[in-house]
């Protein structure tokens, strides 16, 4: 009987087969697929394991598994003696069984469901799977135009797609499977859609904070409203040995960004951020109860709970409007609200956010409620009263910066030498 349990590797997930062969107790390693494929998985194994003792062939349905499945767990079949081999070119030949296997092959990636949507977006216009050959640049114009229209998806969403399949099938030219790209030459539109951003106001933040259901969602909400982290990768990724507190600072590692020679950066504690941190470290103590290495949310780390709905479930416990873009919102909030305070210049802000001024401007930066308040607000002049000779009051030019000094009003000049009134302290009397 075969034992199948989810385990930790590092910073990953996994699922692992315990089963008997020729009475040995073996573990395979599945990688860290979804709970229904792991059981998928460990019922073809049985029955690979149970053929390989009468020497005949497995079913079909469990050949064209094997056909999909990741080259790291074929091979820890093949060395265990349950299928054959694979040899170096033995590549599927058509389109979805090539970029599924490709998918699979490239186990240096931390997130592949981007190109698996690919994948099953192209399977749903084509509607079966055709030779690598067979497919045109025709087909894959028509692919791209049937996301948009009929799919209703973004022009940058569909783009991202083509994207991604051009990719696959540059793989495949370089497989030698191929002489050219269909997805060569289509014409994308990866523009930002910025009418799906929203500004979380501080009031909805202190709702949805209120409404969270343990301080361990506090702390994941709170770091991305306020800490500007990315979620989920930064956030699930954050251990409390992370955290200096005498220094007033986070060590945030970032696997977007780690390709780009960027996978650490540094981030403020900002004081919304450090309460709710003192208040989680005070429930679970670590370096006395648990140890330092751990993570700081644990409990949400499994790629079984959907962050996103659960935010937006917390958001309209909080009586706050659902809004797109959930995690993202939160970080592009924080990034606008800063450049409002204009208390940091960009690069500093661009450095504790791990991303380029190019980047904020197109993707974060937005015009909030506030900025047309504050616009539609009449601006008195500044008026000082008469200094030295002058008769007449004067208002504050550009530049001057207006100063009290013992009461009366005065200005400094652009370059911070200030005027003062000279009050003589034994002053005359007036005469009649």
């Amino acid at each position: 009987m075969a034992d199948l349990r989810r385990v930790t590797y590092g910073n990953r997930d996994c699922w692992r087969l315990r089963v008997y062969i020729r009475k040995k107790r073996e573990a395979i390693g599945l990688g860290d697929m979804d709970e229904s494929s792991a059981i998928t998985a460990k019922s073809h194994i049985e029955h690979l394991v149970e053929v390989s003792l009468t020497d005949r062939p497995p079913d079909p349905k469990t050949t064209r598994w094997l056909d999909r499945l990741w080259p790291v767990v074929y091979d820890r079949l093949a060395e265990l003696g349950l299928v054959a081999p694979r040899t170096v070119q033995d590549h599927p030949r058509t389109v979805l069984a090539y970029m599924r296997a490709y998918i699979d092959s490239r186990t240096d990636w931390k997130k592949s469901v981007n190109h698996k949507q690919a994948v099953n977006h192209l399977e749903a216009f084509l509607k079966r799977d055709v030779p690598l050959r067979m497919l045109t640049k025709g087909d894959a114009d028509r692919f791209h135009r049937w996301m948009i229209h009929d799919k209703k998806l973004s022009a940058n969403t569909a783009g991202q797609h083509v994207k991604r399949c051009r990719q696959m099938m540059r793989a495949a030219m370089d497989d030698r499977l191929v002489e050219t790209n269909p997805f060569h030459g289509i014409r994308i539109d990866l523009r930002s859609d910025k009418s799906k951003n929203r500004f979380i106001s501080a009031a909805d933040a202190t709702a949805i904070l209120d409404a969270c259901p343990d301080q361990e969602w506090r702390v994941l909400f709170a770091l991305a409203r306020y800490g500007g982290l990315r979620c989920p990768s930064e956030v699930q990724g954050l251990r409390w040995s992370d955290i200096n507190w005498e220094r007033g600072r986070l060590l945030v590692r970032s696997p977007k960004t780690e390709k780009a020679g960027k996978g650490e950066r540094l981030v403020p504690l900002f004081p919304e951020l450090r309460a709710e941190l003192e208040r989680l470290q005070e429930v679970v103590n670590p370096g006395i109860e648990i140890p330092l290495s751990s993570y700081v949310v644990p409990s949400y780390r499994s790629t079984e709970i959907n962050l996103r709905k659960a935010l937006l479930k917390i958001g309209r416990d909080a009586g706050v409007a659902e809004w797109p873009k959930p995690f993202m919102a939160l970080r592009a909030s924080r990034r606008t609200e800063l450049e409002r305070e204009r208390r940091f210049p960009n690069h500093v802000l661009n450095a504790w956010f791990g991303h380029t001024e190019k980047i904020a401007e197109d993707h974060y930066l937005q015009v909030t409620e506030e900025d047309f308040q504050q616009a539609t607000v009449s601006v008195i002049p500044l008026v000082i009263p008469p200094v030295g000779d002058s008769e007449h009051p004067r208002e504050i030019t550009e530049g001057e910066k207006p100063v009290i000094c013992g009461g009366v009003m005065t200005t400094a000049s652009p370059l911070g030498s200030y005027q003062y009134t000279h009050l003589d302290s034994n002053q005359k009397p007036s005469v009649p």
